[in-house]
């Protein structure tokens, strides 16, 4: 990515968060979805974050220089389309699992920010890794965020009462705060009712829990981050933004346009596949890349750009915001 200066989280949020908006986070599963991604940004002059997390480098075939390949061929395109660019990140989401291999895969490909995700773990054991990565990619400017409190925590979802309960069961504003004191990132992740994937029913979101917790960290120099984006409505997300959250995961209802896109026949086999394994649809998608990848998405891709354009009007508040950046 040397022929691009990519911003980082600090760069971007930090713009954000001064001028009051939000910045979508894209789960980049296909270069279809990165096409359509980067025709939202650079058509609404809107800064836009292109990920992807560890669990999904080997379902989708993304390794992180894969990913920094084709995000290079995509800018050249854009910038050549529209003759001028937009403030875009490179960032590794939801490292888990093998920290220290995905770290160093993400700085040899030349991303500009790193989730580590130990949120499951105690505080303390989270702080101590978390630290011992950001002074590792610090000197590098390469930002960091951390998470705190479970996104769609396993309690919460076997409570029967949990729309009663939710509240007990958000990220404390006490922790987010020791965290950011220890590690000194540049975001936080929280939980505020908020989950992955589509919601089964209506969420329940601590708007006044996000604005605690951003205001705690943000003489830290923090900004607050909302994974569990789709499904949200866009006055979820204006409502959001108001209370200080500043970067805003959005996976699933992108690729939910593009699998709509895809012919009857290889959807069903897909689908067939993913029930076999027991796995949902999109984790069999690097077992049909070789059908799929050769096929024209040129109409998905350009459903994702407007259903992205819309949200970043809508929802993040984002559109124009391109030009704020130097």
């Amino acid at each position: 990515m040397s022929d691009f200066a990519l911003s980082n989280l600090k760069t971007l949020l930090s713009v954000a968060d001064k001028e009051g908006f939000g910045i979508p986070a894209c789960n980049i599963r296909s270069r279809f979805i990165l096409n359509g991604v980067l025709e939202a940004a650079f058509s609404e002059k809107a800064p836009v974050i292109v990920e992807i997390a560890e669990s999904e480098v080997s379902y989708c075939n993304m390794a992180p220089m894969r990913l920094s390949g084709l995000l290079k061929e995509a800018l050249e395109r854009m910038i050549a389309k529209y003759g001028y660019s937009v403030p875009v990140c490179l960032h590794h989401d939801h490292i888990q699992k093998d920290v220290d291999g995905c770290v160093g895969r993400a700085i040899e490909a030349g991303f500009s920010s790193i989730e580590v995700d130990l949120s499951k773990l105690p505080l303390e054991e989270n702080a101590a890794k978390c630290k011992e990565v950001a002074e590792k990619i610090r000197p590098l400017r390469i930002s960091l965020e951390v998470e705190d409190g479970e996104i769609g925590t396993a309690e919460a979802l076997a409570d029967p009462e949990v729309e009663k309960n939710i509240a007990q069961y958000y990220s404390k504003v006490s922790d987010c705060e020791k965290l950011c004191e220890i590690v000194k990132p540049d975001a936080i992740a929280f939980f505020v009712g908020n989950g992955h994937g589509q919601y089964l029913r209506a969420p329940i979101i601590g708007y006044e829990r996000i604005r605690e917790i951003c205001e705690a960290v943000r003489p830290l120099g923090v900004y607050g981050v909302m994974h569990g984006g789709s499904g949200l409505t866009p006055g979820n997300f204006c409502d959001c933004v108001k209370a200080g959250a500043r970067k805003f995961n959005y996976a699933t209802s992108l690729s939910d346009i593009w699998f709509k896109h895809f012919p009857k026949d290889l959807l069903d086999r897909m689908e067939a596949k993913g029930k076999e394994l027991n796995k949902p649809l999109r984790k069999v998608l690097n077992l049909f890349e070789e059908e799929w990848d050769k096929m024209d998405f040129a109409q998905a891709e350009a459903e994702i750009a407007d259903h992205l354009k819309m949200m970043m009007r809508e929802g993040f508040s984002c559109s124009g915001k391109g030009e704020l950046y130097g």
